[in-house]
Order: structure tokens, then C-alpha cells, then sequence
């Protein structure tokens, strides 16, 4: 029975969320609501770029899973469609989903790894509610990039995590064994 007032709660279909115009905008979907983010700035992007690049040259040496980027969608058990600024899954579960490069669907699950650069705009709560998604959807590893102290967080879980400054490197764990990129490389000025 419902509540008098009450509003019924939108499920959003795979369908409907890859036909959305791409008018400057981000998608997510988080309790039932069409979460709309503008585009990223330029630190925003040279941040991702520089990261992404980084995973997917690693990536192509060693061939453990996929890279990707803020386009692809990842379900998370409780129906909320996220999508981090930088994503990799790992070839075992992209091999256990049936995903394979002609593959036209969303994740179902988190990435093993979830990359956010953050905005002056996230707050703490929407933090750690994405945290939350992405750690109870099966993300091993999540890295959160705060640009503007030139430091990141690593997070092994909700509550386990540490700080890396400028002068540290991050490490891809058993996730991503070998793998090692310094955090200041990331807030470079360009080298012309």
C-alpha cells in the first residue's frame, strides 16, 4: 500500500539512459532520480587524461582487465547507475559478466577500481554515499584525487583509508600488481 503523498519511486532502464541526448552533461542515476553534472573543467579533464593514460598503458603491457572513462555506466546492487571519472575492471570479472569489447551494456557492479577527481562542489555526504555504492558493488580499490591539496585518498573500503601527497606514488595493489605512478604527475605543469 502506498502513503498518501507519497511518489513512486522511477526505475530507470539500461534503454532510456543510453538514449539520453548527450547535451553537455553527465549521467547518473541515484535513488531512482536522473542526476545531471555539467562537463568537467580543464584541471578536471588534464587530471583524468593523465590518470587514464597512465592505467591504459599499464593496462596494454600487461593485459589485466579494462580501462575506462566518466561515459560508462556501472550498476550498483541497489539500482543506482554510477559513473566514476575513471574506472578499471579486472579480466576475471569481465570474463565472469560476459563482457567482451563488442559488449554495448553497463556494468553490473562497480569497477574494481573507481577514480574521483573531485569538484569544490562534492560534499562530504555525496563522498561517502558513492563510497558506499561503489565498495557494496564490489570495488576492491577506489582512489579519490582532491586537486586543490595535491593529495589522494586511497581507500581499500569504507572505513580503511590513507592519504598520499604530491611526493608519494599510487600503487595498484593486487589489483593492478607493478603498477606505480606519482601522485605529483598528476598536478604538472605541462612540459612543451
Amino acid at each position: 500500500m502506498r502513503e498518501v503523498g507519497a511518489t513512486k519511486r522511477k526505475v530507470w532502464t539500461e534503454a532510456e539512459l543510453q538514449a539520453l541526448p548527450d547535451e553537455g552533461y553527465n549521467h547518473e542515476v541515484v535513488k531512482g532520480q536522473l542526476l545531471m553534472s555539467p562537463k568537467n573543467n580543464f584541471q578536471h579533464e588534464q587530471i583524468c587524461e593523465r590518470i587514464n593514460f597512465a592505467l591504459e598503458s599499464f593496462n596494454r603491457l600487461h593485459r589485466l582487465g579494462a580501462v575506462f572513462g566518466s561515459s560508462m555506466g556501472f550498476w550498483m546492487k541497489n539500482r543506482n547507475c554510477r559513473a566514476p571519472d575513471v574506472a578499471f575492471v579486472s579480466k576475471a570479472r569481465l570474463v565472469e559478466f560476459g563482457f567482451n569489447p563488442g559488449t554495448k551494456s553497463f556494468f553490473p557492479g562497480a569497477p574494481d577500481l573507481a577514480i574521483e577527481v573531485l569538484s569544490p562542489s562534492n560534499t562530504r555526504a555525496e563522498l561517502d554515499e558513492r563510497q558506499a555504492d561503489f565498495f557494496a558493488s564490489g570495488a576492491r580499490l577506489a582512489w579519490l584525487i582532491h586537486p586543490d591539496e595535491q593529495i589522494v585518498k586511497v581507500c581499500s573500503s569504507l572505513t580503511e583509508r590513507r592519504m598520499i601527497g604530491p611526493e608519494g606514488f599510487l600503487d595498484g595493489e593486487d589489483l593492478l600488481p607493478g603498477f606505480q605512478h606519482p601522485v605529483a604527475d598528476l598536478f604538472r605543469g605541462w612540459e612543451w
